[in-house]
């Protein structure tokens, strides 16, 4: 992708569901937004590689067939085709949408995108019955917690963690993500309604 300072501050994106041949450009998406984390290592005390393959393609292609994957899309017009710019992959939970990864291109960022990707999730987490969009984040990594904050999500003590949340924590330590420095966030999805 360009250097972001060749990407128009008005450029015009969509949101929507992802379709099969999405998934093959998600690992750079995933890849380059992880570059953003790089100066928080040596606090978040994790190698690289574990922010840089977090999604697999079999589980994104799991989601993707369940609508619960999603992407930020612009017109391509040199191919005629969207060009893949952010996604996010949500699991299901007993009553929840949980957020299993959120990227944008950082070419892309700090213009809303992320934002949209995440009102898409929490509007069809509405649409089908559940009560809340549910995430873990980066407690110290600056601008994580005011991000999901500006969007309704409020972290979540741990006595208010079901038993589903733990084990998420869990799952994540045993991948090096220390259950101290992870946050668990959540938000209702009443405000947001149905419509996108």
């Amino acid at each position: 992708m360009p250097p972001s300072g060749l990407i128009p501050s008005d450029f015009s994106y969509s949101i929507r569901l992802a379709q099969a041949t999405d998934v093959a450009f998600l690992a750079d998406i995933e890849r380059a937004a992880a570059q953003q984390f790089m100066p928080y290592l040596e606090w978040l005390e994790i190698p690289t590689h574990l922010l840089e393959g977090l999604t697999t393609p079999g589980f994104l292609l799991r989601a993707q067939a369940d609508e619960r994957l999603w992407v930020a899309v612009i017109a391509d017009q040199a191919v005629a085709a969207d060009k893949v710019i952010g996604f996010l992959v949500a699991k299901y939970l007993a009553d929840s949408f949980f957020i299993v990864e959120l990227d944008v291109h950082p070419d892309y960022g700090r213009r809303g995108v992320g934002s949209a990707l995440v009102r898409a999730c929490c509007h069809s987490a509405y649409r089908r019955g559940l009560d809340r969009v549910l995430l873990t984040t980066f407690r110290k990594v600056p601008w994580n917690i005011p991000f999901y904050q500006r969007l309704g999500f409020e972290v979540w003590p741990k006595s208010r963690w079901s038993a589903e949340i733990k084990a998420i924590v869990q799952h994540e330590a045993r991948y090096g993500f220390s259950p101290d420095k992870r946050a668990v966030m959540g938000c209702s999805v009443a405000s947001f309604g149905p419509a996108i």
